[in-house]
Formats: C-alpha cells, structure tokens, sequence
C-alpha cells in the first residue's frame, strides 16, 4: 500500500537543490568569504520561499480537488470508488472539542463518572454515538470534523 499524501515541494518529481559546498575560508579576506555565504544563504531562502509558496498552492488546490472528490462519491452515495489510480475511500470522522469544561465535568459526574479525565480519546465514543443515533452531545462536548479521501495505489 502506498500513499500519495504531498509532502513537500519535491514530491512533484523536482530534485532538492544540492547541499551546500563547504567553502574554505580565503586567509586574506574573510570578509569576502563572510559576504558569499551571506550571498549563499539569500539565494537559497529566495528558493525555500518560492518553493514554500508553490507548496501552498499545490496544497489548496490538493484540498479543492479533495473536497470535491468527497462530495462526489458522498452524492453517488457510495463509500469508495476504484479507478485505475487506485481506491479512493471517505473518511468521516469526527473529534471531541471541549467548548465548556464546567458543564462537561457536571455531565461526566453524573453521567459517565469514567470520563472525569475528559480525556479526548475516550469522549470519542460518547460523541460518535451522540451523533450515529442522533441524540444530543454531553453539555459543554462539541466536535470538528475531519472529512478526508483515503487512497491507496494499485499493486504492481
């Protein structure tokens, strides 16, 4: 299984810039070599932010194409699709947020006495139930929702 998840601005198939060459250090003017590597160093943080800016756009119109993609099958009503790229699953899941600790400790206390660590993991269940069957959230529970494409390549 293998995922195609960006993950930086080389992963389009550009080569990282070659590492730096340790420049020695001339005897007479050090301050000509303390100037080229001043010079050195511009140039590649010129690179770095031109590659950092082409990453962010490379990556919104990742999440554009993602988000349409999630909808897409959501609206077909299936849960995934395989083409010739490879699977593409939906994921949707949902994250326990504290909005209002107080209000969640009073329902922990009474309602679920193991939670009164308001432990995130474990107010997964509670919220994932809330929300399969419909009823209302503990007090002072909300969520975030994280609504993803899985997708995993062909074999071979």
């Amino acid at each position: 299984m293998t995922d195609d998840t960006i993950t930086g601005p080389y992963s389009q198939g550009e080569p990282p810039p070659e590492p730096l060459p340790m420049i020695p250090a001339p005897a007479a003017e050090p301050s000509s070599h303390v100037r080229d590597l001043a010079d050195e160093y511009h140039m590649r943080k010129i690179a770095r932010d031109a590659a950092k800016q082409t990453y962010e756009r490379h990556q919104a119109e990742y999440d554009i194409a993602e988000a349409a993609l999630f909808d897409a099958i959501e609206n077909a009503g299936l849960q995934s699709i395989r083409t010739p790229a490879g699977l593409f699953s939906l994921s949707d899941l949902a994250w326990p947020r504290i909005e209002d600790r107080e209000r969640l400790m009073t329902w922990a206390e009474n309602e679920a006495p193991e939670l009164l660590t308001l432990n995130l993991q474990r107010l997964q269940t509670p919220l994932r139930e809330a929300l399969k069957d419909g009823s209302e959230l503990p007090p002072g529970l909300g969520f975030t929702t994280s609504r993803k494409i899985r997708h995993t390549a062909p074999k071979g």
